[in-house]
């Protein structure tokens, strides 16, 4: 009977080894996997297939959470378990608190659910009995020390996890938020890396454009390209109707529809993506265009595909003088990075504007003053002349004057000489008198 006892021991020691033996390789091959992922859904993915494998899982989900509905919404799927489970995973979300992926978000840890129909606040509770589903285990996901995610596993009775195995998936969850904080880290300095090509292409397309209206193009076209837009346009301000009116475009438009509204719309100071970023005077950035309530052509982007949308000022003289907006069809967020470069961009087009606005003042006023100089010297060679005939004129003068001297003078020697003449012969006559009588 000993010897029995001792065959049971050594036989359990045995089972029990082989089962760590087995945790260890799992997650030796979870960290292996996730060593080269090169991207966040990457990472996701080998995580959840290598421990659904590794810990004969039924199933598993991540969770992503969505800052603007703020709730865990779906990002990626491992295994199946039935139609109707996947379809109600697909489409719920679990704000902060509800369901057990919820939980796992607000309480900041691993949760395990023995029986996931007792979690009440869970739609997928009801549908996981149906599919052979039991019990259910989610931990929180981190990327820079703030919780972005829940990843979730499902198993049916008979591979329902142990106290072992929940803390080898709590490891597990350590080690997939380190493989996102080095993917993040990657996508940052790559991004980085295309914001500064970004910027040195916009400074070179903007340096060799020539006038306002090519400089407006040249950025609208590279920031275009370079940032991976897929259609941008300019709204530039009719001051006299005080609003602003489309008068470029670049790349293809989503839809004839979209474009056809672009060209028609106008908008008004803090109305739609444009109107409020004239308002603010800073960048506004929409993740779905198509729930933008004051937009005019939110109808039009959201039949079209249009998602994301960025809208940047450009102020000139501290005077906003039009927007610049990129969309693409792609969900994408927002990084603080690429907002920086992005306004670097507004600063860059805006400073370019001002520029070449200034060269038109100094060549305006060059040629103003150019003009006046030649009216200068043409006023100039007119009172030249002006001088010279009143020179002449006063010579002329001068010369009168000395021929009316010398005029003056030989009547006064006629009055003198018929003065003597008058005074013989008067005398003539007197003697003619005398002698008469």
């Amino acid at each position: 009977m000993l010897s029995r006892a001792k065959r049971s021991t050594a036989s359990t020691s045995t089972s029990h080894d082989d089962e760590l033996r087995g945790y260890v390789a799992a997650l030796s091959d979870v960290a292996e996997k996730l060593g080269a992922a090169t991207s966040t859904d990457q990472a996701i993915t080998v995580a959840m297939d290598s421990v659904r494998t590794s810990f004969a899982c039924n199933y598993a989900s991540c969770w992503w959470v969505d800052a603007q509905s703020n709730a865990l919404v779906f990002r990626r799927e491992s295994g199946a378990v039935g139609e109707a489970f996947q379809r109600v995973t697909r489409e719920a979300t679990f704000p902060l608190g509800v369901g057990l992926a919820g939980r796992a978000w607000r309480e900041k840890k691993l949760l395990f659910a023995p029986d996931l129909s007792e979690v009440n606040d869970c739609v997928r509770a009801p549908v996981a009995a149906q599919s052979g589903i039991l019990s259910a285990v989610a931990f929180p996901l981190y990327t820079d020390g703030k919780i972005v995610g829940t990843m979730d596993f499902f198993a049916d009775p008979e591979h329902t996890p142990g106290p072992i195995r929940l803390v080898v998936l709590e490891t597990v969850g350590r080690l997939v938020s380190q493989a996102l904080d080095r993917v993040a880290q990657g996508v940052r300095r790559e991004e980085a890396q295309r914001d500064m090509a970004a910027i040195k292409a916009v400074v070179r397309a903007t340096a060799e454009a020539h006038g306002e209206e090519q400089t407006i193009r040249a950025a609208l076209d590279t920031a275009r390209t370079e940032f991976g837009w897929e259609y941008g346009s300019f709204w530039a301000l009719d001051p006299a109707e005080k609003v602003l009116r489309n008068s470029m475009e670049s790349g293809a438009a989503p839809s004839a529809e979209f474009s056809q509204v672009t060209r028609n719309a106008t908008f008004a100071k803090g109305v739609g993506l444009a109107g409020r970023t004239w308002s603010s005077r800073s960048l506004v950035f929409e993740p779905d265009l198509g729930l933008v309530t004051d937009c005019v052509r939110a109808p039009a982007a959201q039949r079209a595909g249009v998602k994301a949308g960025v809208c940047l000022p450009i102020i000139v003289h501290d005077e906003v003088i039009g927007t610049m907006d990129f969309f693409t069809t792609r969900t994408l967020e927002l990084t603080k990075d690429r907002e920086l470069a992005l306004n670097n961009v507004a600063f860059l087009a805006s400073s370019a504007i001002e520029r070449h606005r200034a060269q038109d003042r100094i060549s305006t006023a060059g040629t103003e003053l150019l003009s006046s100089i030649t009216e200068v010297e043409r006023n100039v060679i007119e009172a030249s002349r002006v001088a010279s005939d009143a020179q002449e004129l006063a010579s002329n003068a001068s010369s009168i004057v000395d021929h009316l001297n010398t005029s003056s003078i030989e009547i006064g020697n006629v009055v003198k000489t018929i003065t003597g003449i008058a005074e013989q012969t008067n005398l003539l006559a007197l003697n003619a008198t005398i002698e008469a009588a």
